[in-house]
This record gives structure tokens, C-alpha cells and sequence, in this order.
């Protein structure tokens, strides 16, 4: 039984009690009450079943299954790019689910296969380009439960925060199922994949000395889950696995009994990790690890066992470009030289990369993918019947306003609702019905827009600055023109300029000024007018006060 907080009934006297006895306030009451009640159905749920069997007519729904080209050609609809990851992505989920599902099918028995080494995978690479996005898209095609957690979310087990051990019952929560039993065995029977982001954040740190439960210890958290541990399905510290545990003992069920009991634990053989970040920090990221050694160069062990150093050789040795991408070049060493412990890399046999994305990269984002952001936008206009479109120079401008704020396609959202926020807000319930985004858009959005609506950029500061302030600022005609040849002496659009030359102008609200306040070019000329005159004001406030 799902409880929803927002309609939630709770008799007055129960939530009296609650506070009586344990003293807290009703708002703590209230989240107890519910985490209790919660608690005490999944109980009542988890004991029917355990008395009368599994519920009649809940069928396991069968999963497809993909070819490495399957898979490829449906990422290829939605990430622009990445080759070599989504291709090594492919390949270990699809024969990972394949040998998932020839286990639990019993075909593996003819081979005398009974388990199998995973295709776990490290994926490096900057941020925004791509990772975490592959793995969702694959998680909706494969349609297994699929967990992207952030690893700093986590700790090791036994410490204070989440455990390692509670991304798989996240996982189980995931999975279909009328009961949290049905979905823990659908896990452990047809698999489940688990995406721990910013694995880079949990490096070993080498200035700590001693035991770093944070980071070392969350890897080795981790390890034990890929090298197959199983878990229980309640978190024993919570009061749903407190009750679980308190009903079995009164049932005579556990360990030791002679009775049969409910499936308590999942094992972690099916379940496939890919472990991602961009492993960039301040000191010393993994692109400067790897090209330090392609730069150095490596020894080559002779059959006879010497060594021969080709790092001081000179001659023939081209120069390394320096756009090159060092990720796709990172080794197990490189790895652990930054910090991922020895074992871990180990479990993670598939190593692949991402590219940054270029301006080319982010165009082709907008243009050619299936869920196109381009066609969101389109969509959220036309709900207020506003057909919007885009010229090709303002595509070209929009992506490299993103190739240069370096945060991957992330950063084309933040571009797109700087230019069309003004146009969000002022559009709908207006007439007009049609419009087209362009470069000079881009560049003045506000600017454009009032001229659309037949207003002025200073117009529009004057009436935003009295409603935020509820001043009425007198420009003069020789004063609006002064501030346009400010805006094309210095080639910037007319509503930046005048809130760059009144900048420091809500100081008058700080000062309690009402009504009118006419303003000169001698206060726009000097930019610390208005600092002096509150510097004024609070000094003839401090007299008037000493009086």
C-alpha cells in the first residue's frame, strides 16, 4: 500500500498520543505516523504471502531481448555522438542480460555454465557529454529496473548516511511486483542495472592517512556488491525490517528453525555495474595521469627479461596534440594511480570514455535526436497556441553560447531560457500567435521583444524598478538619447545599458525615498553617485540620531 502524505486521514487521537508519549511536534508526529503505517502494511502484505503463496494472476512479465546492434541503433536515436561508449555499452548489456536470462532459463546447464564474469564498466569522461543519459535510454529499452545513484550520496556500510547495501533495495523499488518480495525476485531473476555517478568523488584522497570510510571505504562497499553479495531485502535498521523480523521470530521463522522462510535476501550476481565520472580534480585529474605516462612512455619487457625504456628516446616521436582526449587512452593504472582502489578496477573489466561535446555536437543535439529540445520548446509555446520556431544563425548561436559554458549539453538548456524567458512570460495571452527565434534575438532578448510590442527597453526599466521599489524614475528625453549612445559607443543592447548605468540605483529604496526622482546624466556619469548619496543619507541619519 502506497501512502500519500497530501491525503493521508489521521484520527486526532492517534496523532495526540503520538505526541504525548514521545514529545516531538505534530509535523514529526505526522511523517512518524506515516513511515509507521507504511511500515506495518508492507509487513501485513510480506505475512499474507508468506501464508498463502504468491498472488494468483501477477504473471512476470517476460523481457526482450537485444543484439549489441539493437541496442546501438536505438542509443544512436537519442546521443549524438560517443561511439566507442555506446558501442561497449551495447555489448556488455547485451550479453549481459542475454547470459541473465540463459541462466535463469536453464540453457546455460547444457554448456556446465553456472556463472559467469560481468561486463562491468568504467566509463570516464567530462561532464555533460553524455553518460548518464546513454544508461537511462538504455534502462527504458531494456526495460529492467535501472538505478543512477550519485556517489555521494553514499558511505560506507555501518556509518551514518546511505549505505552501499541500499542502492540495491533502491533498485528492488524499482522493479514491477504487487509486493516488495515479487520485486526483489524479479531482480535476482531477470537482473537489474545500477549507474553509480561521480564515482571520481570517492578516489582515494592520498593525503588522509588511515582508513577513508568515505571514499576507500565506499569502494570497497561497492566491490562487495559487484563480486556478488547478497543483501537483505529490508533494511534491518528500518521499523518495516524491525517488524518483518519481530513477526518471523513469532512465527517460528528464521534461521535455524526447520520452518520455511521468506525470501529475506537478493543476490547481486544479475545485476550489472557501470561506474562513471569525470574524474577531474585539482590536483592531479586522470587526463594529466594518462598523458604524463603517454609522454614518458612505456618499458617493453623482452622475452630474456630485460627491459627496453622508450621514454628518452627522442628521434620519430611525434608530439602529443593537445586536443587530444587521454580518457580513451586510460589503463587500469591510470585508474588506480587517481585513486579507485586495485580490486574495483579489476571488477570492471569494459573501459570506455566520452568525448567533450563541440559546437557541432551540441547543433546536431538539437536538430537530430528524437527528444529534441528544440521540440520541447515548440511543444510548451503551442500549449498557449504560440507557434515558435528557429532560424539556423540562432541554432549556430545558441550552441556555441553552450560549447562555451563547458558543461556539455546541460548547458544549452540555461542558454535557451535566457533567450526565451522574457518571451514565456509576456507571450501567452497576447496576440501573438507566431515567432521566430533569431540570431539578433539571441543577443538582445528584451530588447527585441519590447520592440515586437512597440515599447521601449527604458520604458520597461522605469515601470519594473517602480513596482520592485515603488519609485517613479523621471528620464528626460536628452537623457534617454545620452544612454542610447552609451548602448552604441559600447555595442551593447539598449536595456543592457541602462541597467549597468542605474545599477546602484535601488539604493534610493534603502534611503526610504518615495514617489518621484528625477534622474540626470551627471548621476549616470559618476558611477558611485548613488553610493555616495546613501553614504550622505546614513550620515545625516547617524546626526539626526545623536541629537
Amino acid at each position: 500500500m502506497k501512502i500519500d502524505p497530501a491525503h493521508v486521514e489521521i484520527p486526532k487521537e492517534e496523532l495526540d498520543k503520538i505526541i504525548a508519549e514521545f514529545g516531538c511536534d505534530s509535523d514529526a508526529a505526522v511523517r512518524a505516523f506515516i513511515e509507521a503505517k507504511q511500515s506495518s502494511d508492507d509487513a501485513y502484505q510480506n505475512t499474507l504471502q508468506n501464508v498463502l503463496g504468491a498472488v494468483v494472476g501477477i504473471d512476470s512479465p517476460s523481457l526482450n531481448a537485444f543484439s549489441p546492434n539493437d541496442i546501438k541503433e536505438h542509443l544512436d536515436r537519442f546521443v549524438i555522438g560517443q561511439e566507442d561508449y555506446k558501442k561497449r555499452l551495447s555489448v556488455a548489456a547485451a550479453y549481459h542480460f542475454a547470459m541473465v536470462k540463459a541462466l535463469s532459463s536453464g540453457s546455460a546447464k547444457m554448456v556446465n555454465v553456472k556463472r559467469f564474469r560481468k561486463k562491468n564498466t568504467i566509463i570516464s569522461g567530462p561532464s555533460g557529454s553524455g553518460k548518464t543519459y546513454c544508461v537511462e535510454i538504455l534502462g527504458d529499452l531494456l526495460e529492467i529496473p535501472t538505478l543512477v545513484i550519485d556517489a555521494t550520496d553514499y558511505t560506507e556500510s555501518g556509518y551514518v548516511g546511505k549505505s552501499a547495501d541500499d542502492m540495491i533495495r533502491e533498485l528492488i523499488q524499482l522493479a514491477p511486483g504487487g509486493s516488495k518480495a515479487e520485486k526483489a525476485q524479479f531482480v535476482e531473476t531477470n537482473g537489474g542495472l545500477i549507474f553509480v555517478d561521480e564515482m571520481d568523488k570517492k578516489a582515494k584522497d592520498g593525503k588522509v592517512i588511515g582508513h577513508d570510510i568515505s571514499r576507500e571505504g565506499f569502494q570497497r562497499a561497492v566491490l562487495k556488491l559487484i563480486e556478488r553479495k547478497h543483501i537483505a531485502v529490508d533494511d534491518p535498521n528500518s521499523p518495516a525490517g524491525q517488524i518483518q523480523d519481530l513477526m518471523d521470530q513469532q512465527r517460528g521463522i528464521g534461521p535455524g528453525t526447520g520452518q520455511g522462510k521468506r525470501k529475506a535476501t537478493i543476490s547481486t550476481e544479475n545485476i550489472l555495474f557501470i561506474l562513471g565520472g569525470s574524474f577531474q580534480r585539482s590536483d592531479e585529474d586522470l587526463e594529466s595521469i594518462v598523458k604524463r605516462r603517454l609522454e614518458k612512455g612505456s618499458g617493453h619487457l623482452k622475452e630474456d627479461g630485460s627491459i627496453t625504456i622508450t621514454g628518452f628516446v627522442t628521434s620519430g616521436i611525434q608530439p602529443i596534440d593537445p586536443s587530444t582526449n587521454y580518457f580513451k587512452n586510460a589503463e587500469a593504472e591510470d585508474y588506480i594511480k587517481f585513486g579507485i582502489i586495485p580490486e574495483l578496477v579489476g571488477r570492471a573489466p569494459v573501459r570506455t570514455y566520452v568525448n567533450a561535446l563541440s559546437k557541432n555536437d551540441l547543433r546536431r543535439i538539437m536538430t537530430e535526436t528524437e527528444d529534441s529540445i528544440i521540440e520541447q520548446y515548440r511543444f510548451e509555446f503551442s500549449l498557449f497556441d504560440i507557434d515558435i520556431s528557429f532560424s539556423s544563425d540562432a541554432l549556430d548561436w545558441i550552441a556555441k553560447k553552450a560549447e562555451n559554458k563547458k558543461t556539455g549539453a546541460r548547458a544549452l538548456i540555461s542558454v535557451f531560457e535566457n533567450v526565451l524567458t522574457e518571451f514565456q512570460f509576456t507571450l501567452p495571452g497576447g496576440n501573438i500567435r507566431e515567432i521566430q527565434i533569431t540570431r539578433e534575438i539571441c543577443e538582445a532578448p528584451q530588447d527585441q521583444l519590447l520592440a515586437m510590442l512597440e515599447l521601449s527597453p527604458i520604458f520597461d526599466f522605469v515601470e519594473k524598478f517602480r513596482r520592485d521599489h515603488g519609485i517613479d524614475l523621471l528620464i528626460s528625453d536628452e537623457v534617454e538619447q545620452r544612454i542610447r549612445q552609451f548602448a552604441a559607443d559600447n555595442n551593447i543592447p539598449l536595456s543592457t545599458a541602462i541597467t549597468r548605468l542605474l545599477s546602484k540605483a535601488s539604493a534610493l529604496n534603502y534611503m526610504n525615498k518615495q514617489g518621484k526622482f528625477e534622474i540626470t546624466w551627471e548621476m549616470l556619469e559618476n558611477p558611485k553617485y548613488f553610493d555616495d548619496l546613501y553614504v550622505e543619507w546614513h550620515k545625516s541619519q547617524a546626526d539626526k540620531s545623536a541629537e
